[in-house]
């Protein structure tokens, strides 16, 4: 979602160092090129402990003019002001903003704008001249040299998980006999490695925790179509593999938090009063995932249909 904030940092400062201060997890996300160095931690090293006093030490001895903090967190606000760099921007959130010397508030989905123009909002606090930056150009859509599908039935949160995920692989198979179908997902994900290897569908492989980030970037690139849940996966393939993506919205609002990419197909229900929410949890009248399961399976074929026509 920072994608465009970080394109704009490189064309404001292109002959500054610039690092890129990432949890482990996010490995891989960032295209070659718009940063010069890669520094990787694991969660729990900056919480406390000797791990958190030796990343200070690190980040005091990069003699750094500028941080910028994207989480709207204590913790990382925290951890440039003890680090002593000089301009600490961000977003403020609960009080952070007084250990930043430039912020913004952070505004959320209140907004009623794309996320990603939330953070390239920072660019201002960056350098007066970064609102005459153009927005970056939506590229085209790859051609993949393969022949396959690739379907993402997980989500970082269940209550994003469509639940006729199952349904629509055997109805994909039935339609497309000759496409493989390829299931990725994180390790957690076992319950559906269980599905897969209990049903041992042919063309049906399993990739579910077997893939790093640039693995999945690089396999969702020379897929068909990427069809995904309102997760890090549509917003891998769309915006960096730059592939068709159907992605299955009920709680999240495609308006706020849908993927930048060439061809982004959003699936989401009829009018629902609580819909979209934006929500962690669901205590909705209607019942529990009501407004995903008001998307029936043939809403996502006639995705998949027109998505691969083109």
């Amino acid at each position: 979602m920072a994608l465009s904030f970080y394109q704009g940092v490189r064309e404001l400062f292109p002959e500054s160092r610039i690092v890129c201060f990432r949890p482990y997890s996010l490995r891989g996300v960032l295209p070659s090129g718009l940063i010069d160095e890669d520094w990787e931690f694991k969660k729990e090293e900056i919480q406390k402990g000797s791990s958190r006093k030796e990343w200070i030490r690190k980040l005091k001895e990069g003699k750094f003019d500028i941080s910028v903090s994207l989480t709207a967190s204590w913790s990382s606000a925290l951890l440039f002001y003890q680090a002593g760099i000089g301009s600490r921007l961000g977003f403020s959130q609960s009080g952070s903003g007084i250990l930043l010397s430039s912020s913004l508030p952070w505004r959320g989905v209140k907004a009623n704008k794309h996320k990603s123009l939330l953070y390239r909002e920072l660019l201002h606090l960056l350098d007066a001249k970064a609102s005459l930056l153009d927005l970056p150009k939506t590229l085209s859509v790859k051609k993949s040299p393969e022949d396959f599908l690739v379907l993402a039935p997980g989500a970082a949160l269940p209550l994003r998980e469509w639940p006729y995920f199952p349904e629509l692989i055997f109805e994909l198979k039935r339609r497309y006999p000759e496409r493989e179908i390829k299931v990725v997902g994180t390790h957690t994900e076992s319950a559906w490695q269980s599905r897969l290897k209990r049903w041992n569908l042919p063309g049906v492989s399993d990739y579910i925790g077997k893939t790093s980030v640039s693995e999945l970037i690089n396999l969702c690139s020379k897929a068909s179509l990427v069809i995904a849940n309102d997760s890090g996966v549509a917003h891998l393939s769309a915006t960096l593999s730059q592939v068709p993506t159907i992605v299955i919205f009920g709680p999240g609002n495609p308006s706020y938090i849908a993927p930048q990419g060439p061809v982004v197909m959003p699936v989401k229900p009829a009018q629902l009063a609580c819909s979209p929410c934006e929500k962690p949890y669901c205590r909705a009248p209607y019942g529990y995932q009501q407004c995903l399961r008001e998307i029936k399976i043939h809403d996502v074929l006639s995705a998949v249909e027109k998505a691969l026509s083109l």
